[in-house]
């Protein structure tokens, strides 16, 4: 097949390799200008607050919550065509709210149509790295999450320029053009050998797929979708402890992202402190990212007792707002140090998902991640937007958030508490089992001398009984 390019760690992976970064890095830059996007449309159709922000938080919400689905089309067809296709939704979403006149309009197009977009043409992306890299593959899939801080620094003032040179609704415009390169970084990630034999090994069960109606198709997917799903994880006491507390530390991150640049306004201060306060926020995340990712390993920190410590820190932060809010940095230090401990327990995800469920069950339980992550990115604008509205204060607001923070750190620790629980009695099940294992041997052995004596005995009285004869 011409299109099907066999070349792994060679020439075009380093074409593939500049693809997925610079996808990630147009995706992430619209997804990050969320914030930005709501203060302009509450100035342009002077809509509720909590409902404007809806619109932000499905764009960059159901990323996540599609996570699932998205891993069925790719294993249904390719990566390749998940990007293309993710990329023309996403820039379609910018056009068509050009013509929008309503915000509720715009929940459709820029959330729901640009969410679905954002998750077929960004999921797909990594993916390609591990196909098109074996010797590199570990470094180039680390090194792709800095494309992602990179878009926080970059959104904020480019959306800015837009606004005030083109406007809203010229922004969507060229936003649309500026996205639509995802379509290009997808054309160049072909499908390659190493994702044809996966999708072999993975179809063995579904030899006679390419021959049934369509009906039969439906049914097809249906039972893959409900593949993808161990719904056994969902009895799995530390990991859904584990997974609520990671739906906290989004639900604040998606605040912040959303309602930082509307917090500044609130205090008075213009648009250049909005693409201070957003860079901050992208500086400090990415940094968080980082340490926090050299900290676990052999010889590290506990990756569990890290996630619970660093809830713990940015909920108290949080809480205690309202008391140093009254300082004119407070906005830039509350960026710096949201941004530093979420971006941490960003990085701990996947060491402590291994650690709760083993590898074996590890793209089911990412699945569950993922879906964590999106209902925190989705609910956290919109409550912080009601209220807002309900005491008219940013500091009540993220005040509250803090106490939920609390609530994360405290289930983190219980689930760690969980894990070491679960592990002691294996433990102690496993030497109870070799216990009883070295007894059935010895009594084995036992029954085995007694066998021998008897037989002993009874060759000595017949030797007897001969000697009479």
């Amino acid at each position: 097949m011409s299109l099907v390019k066999d070349d792994v760690d060679k020439g075009w992976s380093w074409l593939v390799l500049i693809a997925v970064y610079s996808g990630m890095a147009f995706v992430s830059i619209t997804t990050f200008m969320n914030g930005v996007f709501l203060v302009a449309l509450l100035d342009h159709y002077n809509e509720d607050l909590a409902k404007t922000t809806m619109i932000g938080a499905l764009h960059a919400g159901l990323l996540c919550l599609l996570g699932p689905i998205v891993s069925v089309a790719m294993d249904m067809y390719s990566c390749r065509l998940c990007i293309v296709f993710g990329g023309f939704l996403l820039s379609s979403s910018y056009f068509i709210s050009f013509f929008a006149n309503s915000i509720d309009m715009l929940i459709f197009t820029f959330g729901i149509i640009g969410g679905i977009g954002n998750s077929f043409a960004f999921i797909p992306l990594p993916i390609m790295l591990a196909y098109y890299f074996r010797k590199w593959r570990n470094i180039v899939i680390a090194l792709s999450q800095t494309t992602i801080g990179i878009s926080m620094f970059i959104a904020s003032p480019f959306i800015v320029s837009l606004l005030e040179t083109y406007g809203l609704k010229g922004s969507f415009l060229i936003v649309s053009g500026f996205v639509s390169h995802v379509c290009v970084c997808g054309l160049i990630c072909m499908t390659n050998s190493e994702e044809i034999k996966i999708k072999r090994s993975k179809r063995r069960a579904h030899i006679h797929g390419d021959y049934l109606d369509s009906n039969d198709k439906v049914r097809q997917f249906s039972k893959r979708l409900s593949g993808k799903f161990s719904f056994d994880l969902v009895t799995n006491i530390p990991l859904i402890l584990f997974l609520l507390s990671t739906f906290t530390w989004n639900f604040l991150l998606s605040a912040c992202a959303m309602h930082l640049p509307k917090y500044m306004l609130y205090r008075g201060l213009g648009n250049s402190a909005i693409v201070t306060v957003m860079t901050i926020l992208g500086l400090c995340n990415t940094l968080g990212r980082f340490l926090a990712a050299l900290t676990v390993g052999n010889g590290g920190l506990d990756s569990m007792t890290l996630h619970v410590g660093m809830l713990g820190v940015i909920g108290i932060i949080t809480i205690l707002l309202p008391l140093y809010s009254k300082y004119s940095s407070a906005g830039f230090i509350f960026a710096a140090l949201c941004g530093f401990y979420t971006g941490g327990p960003n990085s701990l995800m996947t060491p402590i998902i291994i650690r709760i469920i083993g590898m074996e069950r590890l793209s089911a339980a990412h699945g569950l991640l993922y879906f964590s992550c999106g209902v925190g990115v989705i609910s956290g604008p919109p409550f912080t937007g009601i209220l807002f509205k309900l005491r008219g204060s940013y500091e009540f607001s993220f005040m509250i958030i803090g106490f939920v923070l609390l609530i994360g750190s405290f289930l983190g620790l219980l689930s760690s508490s969980k894990i070491e629980t679960e592990s002691k009695n294996a433990n102690e099940h496993d030497n109870k089992d070799e216990i009883v294992e070295e007894v059935g041997v010895n009594l084995e052995l036992l029954q085995k001398e007694r066998s021998l004596e008897e037989n002993h005995v009874d060759v000595n009285g017949l030797s007897r009984n001969v000697e009479k004869i």
